[in-house]
């Protein structure tokens, strides 16, 4: 069976899924291999981690390259409790965007079809 979704309601069932990943973090102390992905995904990051001390999500994302040829990797952090807040600003909407989104929500059964077919 095929779900078909637009643009605005992956985005309404990606906050869902976020919060559920927050929720986790926070039970867990670890952040969930889905959630790493997305956050990979959205921010072309290098690395994610956890910060169980501070109780926060750490982001590495190259800067660009030193003439020595290390990247130069530039660590972001956020508060575990504020991930829902950077995620409508790092949506991304092209057509292999959203189809990775879809693979995300049907994984997770927020969406349980065989395909996702996107309008």
């Amino acid at each position: 069976m095929a779900s078909y979704l637009r643009t605005e309601e992956i985005k309404t069932s990606l906050r869902v899924l976020v919060n559920q990943y927050i929720e986790e973090c926070k039970d867990c102390k670890q952040i969930p291999q889905d959630f790493i992905d997305l956050l990979r995904h959205n921010f072309l990051a290098k690395f994610v981690f956890y910060n169980k001390k501070e109780e926060a999500i750490e982001i590495g994302i190259n800067q660009g390259s030193e003439p020595s040829g290390y990247p130069n990797i530039k660590v972001f952090s956020f508060p575990v409790n504020k991930a829902s807040e950077w995620f409508d600003e790092s949506f991304k909407s092209d057509k292999n965007d959203l189809e990775f989104y879809g693979k995300l929500l049907n994984r997770n059964e927020i969406i349980s079809s065989s395909e996702l077919v996107l309008i």
